[in-house]
């Protein structure tokens, strides 16, 4: 049985919450867990029915856990002086560039949950042929923004129905009933913040010479992404194989049902380890393909977190 001692910087957060969820249901075992917060009023956090009290960050004993999981965005002060006291560090908010290594000393940054959703269904394709372009459009959630995006569009919600003002922070325009097309300060070329990454991560997939293009629209909804993706190949490609290719897939469960039934939600997967995917068709000439996908936004970086933390316990015991 593995075991390892864990410290983890925003275990009240979603990302945090589903951690600790996925590692409850794993056989990973943490004789201490640390839950730490940059806040000076610590609370409780729950796990395998215990509950553990929040301690400051900026106390900390750093020689108590081998690892820090980071659940926060803007921590990257905490994180370096975790990865100072020889800490294996590892970031799933996605705030920082990925990248890094899996060891001591080292601040590992995965990629954001949206990324890690597009490449589960572009990379099993990418194997079918030549690529001449893939596109994506994603429907991003307001948890993207943790707790602070649910609380905004929870109480401009409550505020439009009560006809009472409403503040905006978090995002420059009313989220509520609104669609935003695009979250962050934009680069040169146009691309957010969150398009940026999920297009340098794409690019790793596919051929050189592939264009890839990547929008973010940040929906009123509080959990899970959708993402409509299209793929144009330079030769026809056998919708059967498609299906076959994303089936196979390991991060991927292929909705195949007749009708509105078979049209995947967003509610349909929060929760599930795997991105669905449904409406999968193709252009009557076989060489475009497009798919709707879905995925729980806090999940899928907690289960590549539970895969890390499970080899590095084995490597402890080792």
């Amino acid at each position: 049985m593995s075991t390892m001692n864990l410290a983890l910087l925003g275990a009240d957060t979603a990302l945090g919450t589903a951690l600790l969820d996925v590692i409850s249901d794993s056989p990973l075992r943490l004789p201490m867990l640390f839950p730490l917060t940059p806040g000076d009023e610590p609370g409780m956090v729950e796990f395998r029915g215990d509950d553990y009290p929040e301690l400051e960050v900026a106390d900390f004993d750093w020689s108590q856990a081998p690892v820090l999981v980071n659940c926060l965005p803007d921590a990257r002060e905490a994180m370096d002086a975790a990865a100072s006291a020889g800490l294996i560090v590892i970031d799933l908010t996605g705030s920082q560039a990925p990248g890094g290594k899996l060891a001591r000393g080292q601040v590992l940054s995965l990629p954001d949950p949206f990324s890690q959703q597009l490449a589960s269904v572009v990379a099993p394709l990418a194997e079918l042929g030549q690529l001449l372009s893939v596109s994506a459009t994603g429907m991003l959630s307001v948890s993207t923004e943790g707790q602070a995006g649910v609380d905004v569009l929870s109480g401009q919600t409550r505020a439009l129905f009560a006809q009472t003002e409403h503040e905006t922070a978090v995002y420059p325009k009313r989220i509520a009933y609104n669609l935003l097309g695009g979250f962050g300060e934009p680069d040169e070329a146009g691309n957010t913040p969150e398009e940026k990454a999920a297009l340098t991560l794409l690019r790793r997939l596919v051929p050189e010479d592939c264009p890839v293009d990547v929008t973010c629209v940040r929906t009123p909804h509080f959990f899970g992404h959708g993402a409509s993706v299209s793929l144009h190949f330079a030769a026809p490609v056998a919708l059967d194989a498609v299906a076959e290719a994303l089936k196979s897939a390991e991060r991927v469960f292929l909705l195949q049902v007749p009708g509105t039934a078979g049209m995947a939600a967003s509610q349909d997967a929060v929760g599930a380890d795997k991105v669905w995917v449904s409406r999968l068709r193709a252009s009557a000439d076989g060489r475009s393909v497009t798919l709707w996908s879905v995925a729980d936004n806090t999940r899928l970086p907690a289960l590549a977190v539970l895969q890390l933390l499970t080899l590095i316990a084995a490597r402890q015991g080792a």
